[in-house]
């Protein structure tokens, strides 16, 4: 695989993590999440979004999208570092 092409596609791994992070903020916006406390009791955390969309409004998914964006822009740093390297020593 070329230097390019790694660099290219961390561009768009990291575009798809952003999309979903977008995505995540989004349906907070849109459903917000309710704190429910019993007497004495720990408080826990409900989102108000349909069941269908509960499942990404999860703290998983945001760490998941938060990973993605780490990884597209890691490709696209080594990437373009590679290449640099690559320059430098045939220059």
């Amino acid at each position: 695989m070329s230097l390019e092409v790694l660099a290219k596609s961390g561009a768009i791994v990291s575009s798809a993590g952003v999309a979903l992070l977008v995505a995540f903020v989004a349906l907070l916006l849109a459903f917000p999440v309710t704190k429910e406390c019993g007497g004495g009791e720990k408080c826990s955390y409900a989102s108000t979004a349909p069941e269908q969309l509960a499942a990404l409004v999860q703290p998983g998914f945001l760490a998941a999208s938060l990973m993605i964006i780490a990884a597209g822009v890691f490709m696209v740093r080594f990437g373009r570092w590679k290449s640099d390297k690559k320059n430098k020593s045939g220059s």
